[in-house]
């Protein structure tokens, strides 16, 4: 291939890399020496082409994202660099790198103003004369090649979706009806609380262009970010935008020196910075965030949410800091499944629950619900029970509302049976409030028995939906009903334009194949240089690899320091221990009197009931043939591995004793939830043969006090409920079938007795 097959025109020397990136060819021949101009920057730039750049222009709004700036140099050759712009913005652009570890001192700085002054407000931009770059009043950049433009940045911002322009459609395609009353909305990364159309985010939504647009949010109303666990570098796009327009914005972090950079660069809007200790962030549409002792988690108070006119208080945890917030009474808890996961026990006491669940695990927990990114959750405070059956029964089908207003569990379920899983889970939800209200044991159970067999049908609805949190008597009910969004720009797509391939998308075809072109032209281009310059070519290499180092260490997931959660748990345990020590202590003396004779009858007890325990288990186990396969055992110590953090294992690392993973003293929890402390000489497998033989011992024994009953006449379901979750293979529910028809036969002839 030759120069002039990818360079046929003047056009084709302009490639656009990203909408807020651009690369322009100014040479003749591929022996020039550093023939480009780079205009902003991504994180999809290839690193080939920075040893052939020279000139980087600067503009006054700020091209590309600065924080992304790092990705795009090579640090060791910045004095063969010229970073062209208005000095002062050039500076604080310079500066703003050292966040990053990056000292570009000897970058050299042309300033449009005083450097080339002849020239006045068009400037040379490059060695060869006939490019000419011109730096606008209004902040608009051109270039002109032979007195014909090849680039206009406002044009091209107007045209291609940059920052700014997808924060406009974002902003015009907002419904802030929808956040008129008080509420949180998660995305990702991030928890963001409003009331009266006005947002305050607990931590920095990352990439929020697609969850914006599905939730119909309006950048414009996010008053106040809290940074708690990320740097700042996740708003730069939201601030930029506000630096367009000429916003507001608020921000509480801990990092004084990052914030004033920010606040150099972005001058055009007003940023408020507020450190994070002892931060209380009034938003004056009527809540507060405040942070709880000295951790990120914290407290909101909203006032005056309806139906009742009350306030309410919100905790909020996502810091493994818990001591405090799990005693501070609250109307609600919010809580990072990451959190729960490890602090279960801890937070056994609050009520209500709600978890921020990111990956959709969707915990069966009873009366605890879950949130998941990127919903809207709206939230109603009830005094009043009338008044909350009544809302919820809104929620529901006309035909379900009113069998469930008449209490008429029967038309229930044959109702649910046809409806839309939107609508079932409403019909569970308005159940488990006549569940907490009755006070008619048949009522209850039957309730009980129709959520159950309603539990697999009753998956949360994805996109499209919103949700309202119903809070009454310490307990919270949620309910969703269908959203309307009309939009087909491709915000999802667009949050991929820094990503190295462009996914395949017929929305706007003429922009996205133009980068996707020019992206292949450059590497064509590229490799035309450096196939007759291997010097250069290997450079280009180096400077590749130290980048895609680079850009690893920032995608990689810090680990949650559960430290302070176990601690914690250790704490209560300690403080509990002292308890029961401190009633021994008054009893043992009393004690001490009667145990001699005491402990030979207990012995005694013991013994008899271990040996009547024995006989029994003999018993079940020749009459089922109780038997636990090793390819049971695999699969169950398999689980328990992955559950605890492990890679997935064979059958021989099972049956061998491991040292580089198994070792006493480890805590492993099984599937159940049940911790075994590892003893010397134990390895999973026998652990996991230990565990299954007890799970048959339970399942057996049920069933035979199931068969013993049904031989009997007796009917009884709550023996044979118990059965069915304590099977766990294909034997065992094939036996369980069984017997359950043998207990509807036998239902059937008691009723027509």
């Amino acid at each position: 291939m030759e120069l002039k097959e990818i360079i046929n025109n003047d056009d084709d020397r302009l490639f656009i890399i990203s909408p807020e990136c651009f690369i322009v060819f100014t040479g003749d021949s591929t022996e020039d020496e550093k023939p480009f101009i780079r205009i902003g920057n991504s994180m999809s730039l290839t690193p080939r082409v920075i040893p052939l750049i020279e000139n980087i222009i600067i503009t006054d709004l700020i091209t590309g994202n600065p924080a992304s700036e790092q990705y795009n140099i090579d640090p060791r050759y910045l004095s063969s660099n010229r970073y062209i712009g208005s000095k002062l913005i050039v500076k604080r652009y310079l500066e703003f790198q050292k966040l990053f570890g990056l000292d570009l001192n000897n970058a050299t700085i042309v300033d449009i103003e005083q450097d080339i002054p002849q020239l006045s407000k068009e400037q040379i931009i490059s060695d060869r004369e006939t490019f000419l770059g011109v730096f606008y009043t209004d902040s608009n950049f051109k270039i002109l090649h032979n007195q014909k433009t090849m680039f206009d940045l406002k044009e091209t911002h107007q045209r291609y979706p940059g920052d700014v322009l997808v924060h406009d459609r974002l902003s015009e395609l907002a419904h802030t009806a929808r956040y008129a009353g008080s509420g949180f909305v998660v995305t990702p990364n991030a928890v963001m609380f409003y009331k009266n159309k006005s947002f305050s985010s607990v931590g920095i939504p990352m990439h929020y262009y697609n969850a914006f647009s599905q939730l119909q949010i309006d950048p414009a109303t996010i008053r106040d970010v809290i940074i708690t666990h990320t740097s700042s570098m996740p708003l730069v796009p939201l601030i930029k935008w506000k630096n367009a327009t000429g916003g507001r914005l608020r921000i509480f972090y801990d990092n004084d020196d990052e914030i004033k950079l920010v606040q150099k660069l972005f001058n055009q809007c007003t940023l408020h910075y507020k450190s994070l200790k002892n931060y209380v962030c009034d938003n004056p549409q009527g809540f507060t965030i405040q942070n709880i002792g000295s951790s990120h988690n914290c407290v909101i108070t909203i006032k005056n949410v309806k139906p009742a006119t009350k306030d309410i208080v919100i905790v909020y945890i996502h810091d493994p800091a818990i001591s405090q917030a799990i005693e501070t009474d609250a109307n609600l808890y919010i809580i990072d499944y990451a959190i729960y996961k490890k602090a279960a026990m801890l937070c056994a006491n609050l009520s209500p629950v709600i978890l921020v669940d990111s990956n959709r695990e969707g915990i069966p927990l009873k009366d605890i619900l879950y949130c998941i990114p990127s919903h809207q959750y709206d939230i109603r405070y009830y005094l009043d029970y009338e008044k909350l059956l009544s809302d919820m029964l809104s929620f529901c089908s006309k035909e379900c509302a009113e069998a469930l207003a008449a209490e008429d569990f029967t038309a229930i379920e044959k109702i649910t049976q046809k409806l839309s899983p939107h609508l079932i889970y409403n019909t569970m939800q308005t159940l488990r409030v006549i569940l907490h209200a009755t006070h008619n044991r048949d009522i209850y159970k039957r309730i009980e028995k129709i959520l159950y067999s309603l539990h697999s049908r009753s998956s949360l609805p994805d996109d499209g939906y919103r949700y309202t949190i119903m809070l009454y008597n310490r307990y919270a009910y949620m309910v969703c009903q269908p959203v309307q969004v009309t939009n087909e720009y491709p915000f999802s797509i667009i949050e991929k334009l820094d990503e190295p391939s462009l996914p395949a998308t017929h929305a706007l075809p003429e922009i996205f194949n133009r980068i996707a072109r020019d992206r292949q032209r450059l590497e064509l281009l590229l490799d035309l240089f450096y196939a007759k310059n291997a010097a250069i070519a290997k450079e280009a290499k180096s400077i590749e690899k130290a980048i895609l180092k680079r850009k690893k260490e920032i995608t990689e997931i810090k680990q949650l320091d559960v430290s302070l959660i176990t601690r914690e748990k250790l704490k209560r345990h300690l403080t509990v221990l002292k308890k029961v020590v401190a009633v021994v202590i008054a009893i043992v003396a009393a004690a001490f009197l009667l145990f001699g004779s005491y402990r030979a009858f207990v012995l005694y007890q013991k013994k008899q009931e271990q040996q009547r325990h024995a006989r029994y288990i003999e018993y079940l186990t020749k009459k089922y043939g109780i038997h636990v396969s090793d390819r049971d055992i695999f699969f169950y110590a398999n689980d328990v591995a992955v559950k605890n953090g492990y890679s997935r294992i064979d059958i021989k690392s099972l049956k061998e004793k491991n040292p580089h993973w198994i070792y006493p003293g480890n805590r492993f929890i099984l599937l159940d939830g049940e911790i075994v402390v590892v003893k010397p000489g134990d390895t999973l497998w026998g652990i996991s043969q230990k565990k299954l033989l007890n799970r048959n011992i339970l399942f057996y024994t049920l069933v035979d006090e199931l068969e013993k009953k049904i031989d009997k006449g007796i009917v009884d379901e709550t023996t044979a409920h118990k059965a069915m979750y304590a099977a766990y293979n294909d034997r065992q529910k094939e036996l369980l079938k069984r017997l359950i028809q043998k207990m509807n036969e036998l239902k059937v002839t008691n009723k027509s007795k």
